[in-house]
């Protein structure tokens, strides 16, 4: 488990699929109002009070969870640092735990060791997928992603073919957001295509 805190109000918490079963925790049955999920939850905030100082117990807080193949993210944010302070006891003898089932946003992540791989990929997108893209550069890497949808399938399966298999970045939306730096995305994917185009 790794976690981060982003600031005063929002923690961020990585979970592989091996954290997770060391937990005995089964991602499909935290399901809303189950106990699994509030025991599950529970544990996560006593954790990250420990290790980080954040209260979880002060203010309303949203717990945004993004899973994939490799784990799950948990995003932690307070909302309202002035609202009335719930104990940890409090806390730990609710009965209920309302969970609000965000509509889940899957995408594509390719990550690009060199901008030579990086434009290579780029001139093989249609337009509809660079629309549907996003650009960062993160660290010394590319990151291009790409929102998972059927039609974009040919164009994903031609991505891998530049792409690296970079293991040293967990491979979450969110903590692409977070670190990395939005370079281009949408219209501007589709003009830096033609111009590559141009260039060959």
């Amino acid at each position: 488990m790794r976690i981060e805190k982003l600031n005063n109000d929002k923690v961020v918490v990585t979970l592989t699929t091996a954290d997770l079963t060391t937990l005995d925790i089964d991602i499909k049955q935290l399901s809303p109002n189950s106990k699994e999920l509030h025991t599950f939850l529970f544990h996560i905030m006593e954790t990250i009070h420990k290790e980080t100082g954040f209260n979880p117990y002060s203010g309303q807080v949203v717990v945004e969870a993004t899973p994939s193949s490799e784990g799950i993210t948990i995003l932690v944010s307070r909302l309202n640092t002035a609202a009335k302070k719930v104990t940890r006891e409090k806390f730990n003898k609710a009965t209920r735990v309302t969970a609000h089932i965000k509509e889940k946003k899957i995408f594509n992540l390719f990550f690009f060791a060199n901008f030579d791989d990086l434009c290579a990929a780029l001139t093989e997108m249609t337009v509809e997928a660079l629309y549907d893209g996003s650009l960062y550069k993160l660290e010394d890497s590319f990151c291009f992603s790409l929102k998972d949808t059927t039609k974009h399938k040919k164009c994903a399966h031609k991505m891998t073919e530049f792409a690296t298999n970079n293991k040293s970045f967990p491979a979450h939306i969110t903590y692409v957001q977070e670190h990395g730096k939005l370079v281009a995305e949408g219209k501007e994917l589709v003009s830096l295509r033609k111009n590559i185009r141009n260039l060959i």
